[in-house]
């Protein structure tokens, strides 16, 4: 599902879970990532890679339909996400490092 801009993705929404693929096991999440409408995605929880509570924030961009963020490790890389679903309060964001991420409205 292409995105006009960033008002479709816009708000606060809880990672549920990251999985490999649609078919393969998910991993359980409780992190919040906030898409604000001025490019900003900040993201705050539990994080399961440095097993701390952290938040971060950088910006973001739609190109092509796509989400384009900036990569926070990587300074002038992005890390590229595509809207696979969305319906009602829940959304699947397909791309990034994971390869799909579940979310549900805040």
């Amino acid at each position: 599902m292409p995105l006009k801009d960033g008002s479709e993705i816009a708000g606060t929404w809880k990672l549920v879970s990251v999985a490999a693929a649609l078919d393969k096991p998910r991993t359980e999440e409780n992190r919040i990532w906030e898409f604000r409408t001025d490019g900003t995605i900040i993201t705050s929880g539990y994080n399961r890679h440095f097993k701390t509570e952290d938040r971060h924030e950088w910006k973001y961009k739609i190109v092509n339909g796509r989400i384009s963020a900036d990569d926070p490790g990587r300074p002038g890389k992005t890390i590229d996400y595509s809207v696979y679903e969305m319906k009602g309060n829940e959304m699947i964001l397909k791309g990034g490092i994971e390869g799909f991420y579940f979310f549900k409205k805040q």
